[in-house]
């Protein structure tokens, strides 16, 4: 289920987009959400950091599972989202993810690979290794994801700017995304 919905991320501005939209909608009351993407096409990998609220690792178990409720619009809260795409868009474009968040100084990070994927038989606990579980730390809330072993030929960072900058017009105005060293700004058509 979760490598069927991930053939939905063909291109990499569409799982960037995924993810920085959850950097910028999921923040502490009160921050300006910024979120970094870091594209990286010798390395065959991206990068994207966020300044959000982060995820305890009970957050990352519901994130890691699939058609799982959204908390958030469970309390009221509304939002956009994919019903709980986020897990499974990296495996569209790469073989690897590692997610490392950070909430209320603990810091948990875990890895998802596309070949436990494929080993595993339907039904079956989504494999996810955890490689840090809540470790204190002294940095403020947020969460990586990093996305590797890309088999695009090459990362489209003009493309995935018009992409951000293009969906920026349906965000507030206090919301910051770099790609690379670009800073994403919505222009009026």
């Amino acid at each position: 289920d979760l490598l069927q919905n991930a053939a939905l991320f063909k291109t990499d501005k569409l799982v960037i987009w995924e993810y920085v939209s959850n950097g910028l909608q999921y923040v502490d009351q009160g921050t300006s959400p910024t979120v970094y993407v870091r594209l990286d096409s010798k390395g065959r990998k991206i990068r994207i950091s966020d300044n959000g609220r982060g995820m305890t690792l009970e957050g990352l178990q519901n994130f890691f599972v699939m058609h799982g409720e959204n908390l958030d619009r469970k309390a009221g809260t509304p939002g956009r989202g994919r019903f709980g795409t986020g897990k499974s868009a990296a495996f569209g474009i790469g073989d690897l993810l590692r997610v490392a968040s950070i909430r209320d100084s603990r810091r948990t990070v875990v890895e998802l690979s596309r070949q436990d994927l494929e080993k595993a038989s339907s039904g079956d606990p989504i494999p996810v290794h955890i490689l840090e579980k809540e470790v204190h730390c002294s940095e403020p809330n947020g969460t990586t994801i990093d996305i590797e072993q890309i088999h695009l030929r090459s990362l489209d960072q003009p493309g995935c700017i018009r992409y951000i900058e293009r969906h920026l017009a349906k965000l507030p105005k206090n919301c910051t995304v770099f790609v690379n060293n670009h800073e994403c700004e919505y222009s009026e058509p």
